[in-house]
């Protein structure tokens, strides 16, 4: 990105914050927000006077942009994070979870070849099982991040284009749904295109619904880290890996970049035997007093396309290792 435009970004961003809500024009007079409805109503046929009045109700959500630039996966250290995310009382939760969704769960693995333990994982990171999925409305959060957060905002018209067309296929009332500051919705935190294009049926009922049903939210993970992850069966997430020497300059991906035998040059080692062609990513974690370093194999990756964030990933892998044992 240009100079200019990293400022403008900047200055944008700041101009936004600095106002109120009542200081901003109403979305629907909005001359991009008229754009964004042309667009839908030429693409896709929506209503435009439907969607004006829609729009009339939304509220600019300020603490949406607030929370958005700060990020916890990206100030904390590994020891903190896990800390906070793999709790006695996660891992209490989901033993209560397993033992109520077992037979869905040993299906989901056996259609997808997704481990039951990395399902339930994800599913309690994200919304400690349904507890917590996100109070902000998502036409506010999303209509907020399209036009009030430049650095981002081409991304969230995608997911405000795909939240509509996904309300209007399954019979869903926009202005009532609810997720995260970013849109996520329902027991996995799909934003509306994964809901969209993964999203399953697992019960059988006529309805792909992961706001509210754990067997739906169940299958549907599995689909999605089957399909979008290309989850590799039988194959780990991540190994420990000890260092010998300097700390490594590591670089920063979440795909497979180098082969077990070159990790010398870094000075890693695996504490597992591996095979000397496999390709890994080396990662290293910041703990209260040094680091730690692991090994990410292609199913690192598979989880990377859920949240890229390694912490993130690292988490539900570190929780499934603790649910593993009740399945």
């Amino acid at each position: 990105m240009k100079f200019t435009s990293i400022i403008t970004a900047i200055l944008s961003t700041f101009l936004v914050l600095s106002v109120t809500a009542d200081e901003l024009p109403a979305y629907q007079d909005r001359p991009e927000v008229i754009e964004f409805i042309e667009m839908m109503n030429s693409k896709h046929g929506s209503d435009k006077e439907a969607l004006k009045k829609l729009f009339s109700s939304v509220i600019f959500q300020e603490k949406v942009i607030r929370v958005m630039n700060r990020q916890p996966e990206g100030t904390m250290t590994w020891s903190k994070y896990k800390a906070m995310m793999v709790t006695h009382e996660r891992v209490d939760s989901g033993k209560k979870f397993i033992h109520a969704y077992k037979q869905d769960l040993r299906r989901a693995e056996d259609i997808y070849g997704v481990p039951a333990e990395i399902i339930a994982s994800i599913i309690g990171i994200e919304t400690k099982y349904g507890r917590i999925t996100g109070n902000v409305r998502v036409l506010d959060s999303l209509t907020t991040l399209s036009f009030d957060y430049p650095r981002r905002s081409k991304f969230f018209k995608i997911q405000l284009e795909e939240f509509l067309l996904l309300t209007h296929e399954e019979g869903l009332d926009p202005s009532k749904i609810k997720g995260s500051i970013a849109g996520a919705m329902g027991l996995g935190q799909f934003m509306p295109d994964s809901y969209r294009n993964y999203a399953v049926d697992f019960d059988f009922d006529g309805k792909r619904d992961i706001l509210n049903n754990p067997v739906d939210a169940i299958g549907s993970v599995a689909n999605f880290l089957n399909k979008k992850g290309k989850w590799e069966p039988n194959t780990e997430v991540a190994l420990k890996a000890n260092l010998k020497g300097d700390r490594p300059k590591l670089k920063s991906t979440f795909k497979p970049y180098i082969t077990v035998s070159e990790l010398n040059t870094l000075g890693l080692r695996p504490v597992d035997n591996l095979q000397s062609q496999l390709r890994v990513i080396p990662i290293e974690l910041e703990m209260q007093e040094g680091y730690e370093y692991w090994l990410g194999l292609k199913n690192y990756q598979a989880i990377s396309r859920y949240n890229r964030s390694k912490l993130y990933i690292m988490a539900v892998f570190e929780f499934s290792e603790s649910l593993a044992e009740f399945l």
